[in-house]
């Protein structure tokens, strides 16, 4: 009989009864936070039981978001089926966005495109044709909000229902209800529940407003620990099939990932 998943946590055990997939992490470094090296954040995916991680470049966010993608690129080459892409493009500089998701996109690692509010609001037209190339290509957003300012992702969620939009730190900042409004209001709005300060409960009381089939979940390595964020989803008062579904079945279904496929020694559900 397989263990309850909360004993996992309990008796630092890593998890091996089904395929966990990390929905937004990073690479590189950026002020505060020492980088990771490649082979010890694969070494600690490893120790914890976290299969697939879904990694943008922190170098990014400092404007060079080409150099971040390639970054990006590299991991996915040097440990093959341990990294999926993010594609970072800015509307700081619109005209480069369109060029660089179609450089991006000819290599099949990756997954989903990242987009942090730096100027123009989620919902500005700056930001049309990222929306149009997701729909095009069947990608998910992945998009930094916080403290319940969604800086105009819900409002493009709501104009793009073809497109799934995944409100990365659901929660920060101890303001989850506007989160779970919008979750509520667009089928096509996921919760990413990477964040740190969860407060007593809120993981519950999201999980029973929203439900499990539209939240992803993510460590946000390494700015946080792996084991730290994957310890609250398992020690959360939810059920194991809940549990199941945050740690990956919903992120694989968002990035039309096949679970058995990801991690064929574990014991997936399809």
């Amino acid at each position: 009989m397989s263990l309850p998943l909360i004993e996992y946590a309990r008796q630092g055990k890593t998890v091996d009864a089904f395929p966990i997939l990390d929905a937004h992490a990073h690479i590189y470094h950026m002020a505060g936070c020492d980088a990771l090296p490649l082979e010890d954040q694969v070494r600690e995916m490893d120790r914890t039981g976290i299969d697939v991680v879904a990694v943008s470049s922190t170098l990014a966010l400092a404007a060079d978001f080409s150099r971040g993608n390639d970054l990006v690129a590299d991991a996915a080459r040097r440990f093959p089926g341990r990294f999926l892409g993010y594609c970072h493009v800015s509307a700081v500089y619109p005209d480069r966005m369109l060029p660089e998701l179609e450089r991006c996109f000819a290599n099949p690692i990756f997954r989903g495109i990242k987009v942090y509010q730096v100027g123009p609001m989620y919902d500005c037209p700056a930001y049309d044709s990222v929306w149009a190339f997701a729909k095009a290509h069947r990608l998910p957003v992945l998009a930094h909000t916080w403290g319940g300012n969604m800086t105009g992702f819900d409002k493009a969620a709501e104009k793009n229902p073809e497109v799934n939009f995944l409100a990365a730190h659901a929660g920060s900042g101890f303001a989850y209800q506007p989160y779970i409004d919008a979750a509520k209001r667009l089928p096509n709005f996921y919760l990413d529940l990477t964040y740190s300060r969860e407060h007593t409960n809120m993981i519950e009381t999201i999980v029973d407003a929203v439900g499990p089939d539209q939240i992803v979940w993510g460590s946000d390595t390494p700015i946080f620990s792996m084991a730290h964020q994957l310890g609250k989803v398992l020690f959360a008062r939810i059920s194991d099939e809940a549990k199941r579904k945050i740690l990956g079945e919903t992120a694989a279904r968002v990035f039309g990932l096949d679970l058995k496929a990801l991690a064929p020694h574990k014991g997936a559900k399809a």
